[in-house]
């Protein structure tokens, strides 16, 4: 099987990259050195992270009752060991011991405790913990008991979003919730991640175009990190970033990549390519709270869906790296995979006379387009597919995702004139898809639906509902099919992580928005800690790694 997978891709290689004359030599490992088992006070690795970067940065620096997992319920335990759930209203959470602050101060229960506290008087407010929660009382010293006012289904997944803090961080700031959740607005020893956040911040709206962490010497689980340092870059641009990783000299160790990129990473002289399915949407926001806008008219939301063909987009565009999705969240998420049987992807050949009532409707229509340049490898293929139907895009591009958040966030309160929004909406909830059903939840600064009620009652009952209940899946199939009814958002194909990995670094992924950089190694050959340049022998092709092939 390994020998088939070489001659496959070589011959794909050979097609479609003619200056190769003769078969490539893969190296079949993943570095060329040993790893380093013991974290060496020089090691760093440089890191682009590109969408919400705060939410990744958060959970290499900040401890969490739970944390997000690549398993079905998405989740682990971190700070907690056991929760129970003692009724519909009511968890104990039992906490693990002997852990430490950065700083060296004790975690019990009383920080459990003090940081609820913070956090019900200002909780973010994507989802309906703020509000559902309202009290935390201490048991014993290590635990505690959460009280809800009515049964909420997604109690779980909140608490791997709701970072402790040290006392001294609370007393400097508190907790600063809202539409983006909260991170450290000011480095210092403040977590129980990790990593020590030493320079630059990311809360959200705002963030520092460089981020650099320490490893934190408290952490509680022993040996790790192995990385001493780690330098994040969050406002580069894809040319730039790909210059950095594949380039001659290159900086970068871990990078998503544009898919049409992937030969040159597995040329170039110090990366290897990594891909895995992921749980991250592309998500495509039409306009609706814009009068102005064509897409305030549900026809031409729908004309625009209808016209776009994801198995054009999967096999062209995203070559294959990818899943057809029947809605706008994730195909992978377990909740809409169990959907597969009975919707379809919304990708099919129209008849003529479908395609000339698109044309009618669509043809000498401008849409604005405001996106990050990290996705105009996608803008371009559903361009050209638009471009039949007499469609024209005006793009406005920026590297910036603080762009994107400005134009979406304040856009109830101040409709702008664009029409199309592109975020990278990373699973930052674990393999659920309320990732992107919060975009439907009506009032919140992320959606732009308006007047419906019928999804106003789906996601209330969406709230109550145990996760991976009967009634939980029935709810999902109602929402996915009334969104897909009002086209609300456009979907495309769920997108692979695709990733240029330094050699000499060992990194394994996952699905969801968390890197889990505690468990990475470097070698004795990575840039950081060798003596001289990298050897010539290490620079041949390694063979690409592929993570949980179905």
């Amino acid at each position: 099987m390994r020998f088939l997978s070489i001659l496959l891709l070589f011959v794909y290689l050979k097609a479609t990259t003619p200056f190769i004359e003769e078969p490539l030599v893969y190296i079949d490992k993943t570095s060329c050195a040993e790893l380093l088992n013991k974290r060496d006070p020089s090691s760093q690795i440089n890191v682009y992270i590109p969408s919400i970067p705060y939410s990744y940065v958060s959970r290499l620096v900040n401890g969490t009752l739970l944390r997000v997992k690549d398993n079905e319920d998405g989740l682990e335990y971190m700070l907690a060991r056991e929760i129970k759930q003692i009724d519909d209203l009511t968890y104990d959470v039992f906490l693990k011991k002997g852990i430490k602050f950065q700083d060296g101060t004790n975690f019990n229960a009383n920080s459990v405790v003090h940081n609820f506290k913070h956090f019900i008087a200002h909780p973010f407010t994507y989802t309906n913990i703020h509000n559902t929660l309202i009290e935390v009382k201490k048991l014993d010293e290590f635990s505690v008991r959460f009280f809800l006012n009515s049964p909420y289904g997604m109690f779980l997944n909140d608490l791997a979003s709701i970072n402790i803090y040290s006392d001294e961080y609370l007393e400097k700031f508190s907790w600063m919730g809202g539409a983006t959740g909260d991170s450290m607005i000011e480095p210092g020893p403040y977590g129980l991640g990790p990593y020590i956040l030493k320079e630059g911040f990311a809360t959200g709206r705002k963030q520092t175009n460089e981020i650099i962490l320490e490893a934190n010497p408290y952490y509680y689980e022993e040996g790790k990190p192995y990385i001493n340092s780690i330098k994040i870059f969050t406002e580069i641009s894809s040319n730039e970033a790909l210059r950095r990783v594949l380039g001659e000299n290159p900086t970068l160790d871990i990078a998503p990549i544009p898919f049409n990129k992937k030969i040159e990473t597995v040329l170039s002289s110090e990366s290897k390519l990594i891909t895995i399915p992921s749980m991250h949407n592309y998500t495509i926001y039409f306009n609706m709270i814009n009068p102005n806008s064509l897409f305030a008219k549900e026809e031409y939301r729908k004309a625009v869906v209808k016209a776009i063909d994801q198995d054009n987009l999967l096999n062209f565009v995203y070559k294959k790296e990818g899943k057809l999705s029947p809605s706008a969240a994730s195909a992978n998420f377990t909740a809409i995979a169990k959907l597969k049987s009975s919707l379809k992807p919304q990708s099919y050949s129209l008849s003529k006379e479908e395609k000339n009532e698109l044309f009618t409707l669509l043809n000498g229509t401008t849409f604005k387009v405001l996106t990050q340049d990290r996705f105009m490898f996608l803008w371009k293929g559903i361009e050209y597919q638009l471009k039949e139907y007499g469609v024209s895009l005006d793009y406005t591009i920026t590297k910036s995702e603080k762009v994107i958040y400005e134009n979406l966030l304040t856009n109830h309160d101040n409709p702008k004139d664009w029409d199309i929004l592109t975020w990278g909406n990373d699973d930052w909830y674990g393999n659920h898809p309320w990732t992107l059903f919060f975009t439907y939840n009506e009032g919140s600064e992320w959606s732009m639906i308006r007047d419906d009620p019928i999804m106003k009652e789906l996601i209330t009952e969406f709230f109550r509902v145990k996760t991976g209940s009967p009634k939980y899946d029935e709810l999902v199939k109602k929402i996915v099919l009334h969104a897909s009814k009002k086209a609300y958002l456009l979907p495309v194909p769920s997108p692979n992580l695709v990733l240029a990995v330094n050699k000499e670094v060992s990194y394994t992924p996952s699905s969801s928005a968390i890197m889990p950089l505690w468990d990475a190694k470097i070698s004795s050959l990575h840039r950081s800690v060798r003596k001289g340049g990298y050897p010539n022998e290490c620079k041949k092709p390694f063979l690409p790694i592929r993570l949980k092939d179905e």
